[in-house]
């Protein structure tokens, strides 16, 4: 079989990708292991679309955004987008100050819709909060969407476009000529192509090691937690107590409570419920009304961390016809559109509309080759809490 690009993962950053290069006229195959598109951690996040609070991916993010405003309609799906706005509650003084400095540095980036709020003002946009609160942090433009509806929304709109999907297929390895990676080997198949991306999440640094990019990936695993439909729902934005987690509201008026990836490398996708028990308390800390309120579910997805925190884009260097775009720290959901859009216009062989050369693939090979250490990967939770945790099962 062959086709110009393949593309390995049908994440939402796989899906985006074939679709932009689709409407380009680029034939396109996607290969994912799964029976479906956006199983893994495209399909099981906050479904967060947000701007405030990145660093070098904020001109991603801001870009990101503005298709998130007319993506329903050009994917012609409902994706239950909706700018809710974006919260940040600080409770105590350093955090309010790290605050500050991100509005000032924000701003001076390009994102204008990012202001400070006092303790009071936290309280009449988020009623029911304790008085914990010392400052906050609000973003109007940010929002959120269905991560179950987003995926199979880029795929659909690629299969109208020629997209083709190989489901429950699992790419084994690169085919390589020389120095041009001219396809992938299936575990039923070969499939040859000009050109290979590799968007395969926690599973991208195996096929970026074939080329002798080595991308330090270290596996996480976060996890949610959804409410009982709420008769009056006072929470109508993203909410996030810096340093503790995030709580949003869906469209059934549930609540999505969530917080930062723990170590994982088993690769696991379990309910850890000493985690479950820490978040609980901490929420019913914030909102004690939550003490009322029922937990009817609960999912798990494995996500990815590098050691600098940025996620690996661009092309891979000392080879030719090979792309990544993965290790968004559970991070990519708001700018998988937009890392889509980039991931096309490189294949294109055109210039980026964002800058990326911070999120290089082979921005470790140095330290590789000297044999320097790697910075050791501090996972969110671990930061947030602080405590030890069973991270063997």
């Amino acid at each position: 079989m062959k086709t110009d690009v393949v593309i390995i993962g049908g994440g939402i950053v796989g899906c985006a990708t074939a679709y932009y290069l689709a409407k380009r006229g680029v034939h396109v195959i996607v290969v994912e292991k799964n029976a479906g598109v956006g199983l893994e951690a495209s399909g099981c996040n906050g479904g967060g679309v947000r701007q405030n609070g990145r660093k070098a991916m904020l001109p991603i993010a801001i870009e990101s955004v503005r298709i998130w405003e007319e993506l329903a309609k050009e994917l012609e799906s409902d994706l239950e987008y909706v700018q809710t706005g974006n919260i940040n509650i600080a409770i105590d003084k350093e955090t309010e100050n790290a605050l500050e400095n991100e509005v000032t540095w924000e701003k001076d980036h390009g994102l204008n819709d990012v202001r400070m709020l006092s303790a009071k003002e936290c309280h009449v946009i988020v009623p029911g909060l304790t008085n914990l609160a010392v400052a906050g942090k609000i973003c109007s433009t940010d929002g959120v969407a269905n991560p179950m509806l987003v995926s199979p929304a880029f795929a659909k709109a690629g299969r109208r476009l020629g997209v083709k999907f190989k489901l429950n297929s699992k790419v084994t390895s690169l085919l390589i000529q020389g120095l041009k990676v001219c396809g992938v080997q299936t575990d039923s198949e070969e499939i040859e192509s000009d050109i290979v991306v590799n968007a395969a999440g926690p599973w991208a640094a195996q096929f970026s090691e074939q080329v002798g990019c080595t991308m330090p990936i270290f596996p996480g695993r976060s996890q949610l937690m959804i409410t009982e439909r709420l008769s009056h729902n006072s929470i109508n934005l993203w909410v996030s107590v810096r340093g503790y987690g995030y709580m949003r509201p869906t469209s059934s008026k549930n609540l999505v409570l969530g917080t930062g990836g723990v170590q994982n490398d088993i690769f696991s996708r379990h309910i850890d419920w000493q985690i479950v028990k820490i978040q609980s308390e901490y929420w019913s800390s914030f909102f004690p009304w939550l003490n009322d309120v029922a937990i009817i579910r609960m999912c798990a997805a494995i996500t990815e961390y590098t050691p600098d925190g940025y996620p690996y884009i661009g092309a891979v260097s000392g080879i030719n016809g090979f792309y990544v775009a993965a290790a968004f720290h559970g991070e990519g959901f708001c700018t998988g559109p937009m890392v889509g859009k980039t991931i096309a216009n490189l294949v294109l062989g055109e210039k980026p509309e964002v800058a990326i050369d911070p999120f290089h693939p082979n921005r470790f090979d140095q330290l590789i080759k000297e044999k320097k250490p790697i910075p050791e990967v501090v996972y969110p939770f671990d930061k947030m809490f602080k405590i030890p945790l069973d991270k063997t099962v």
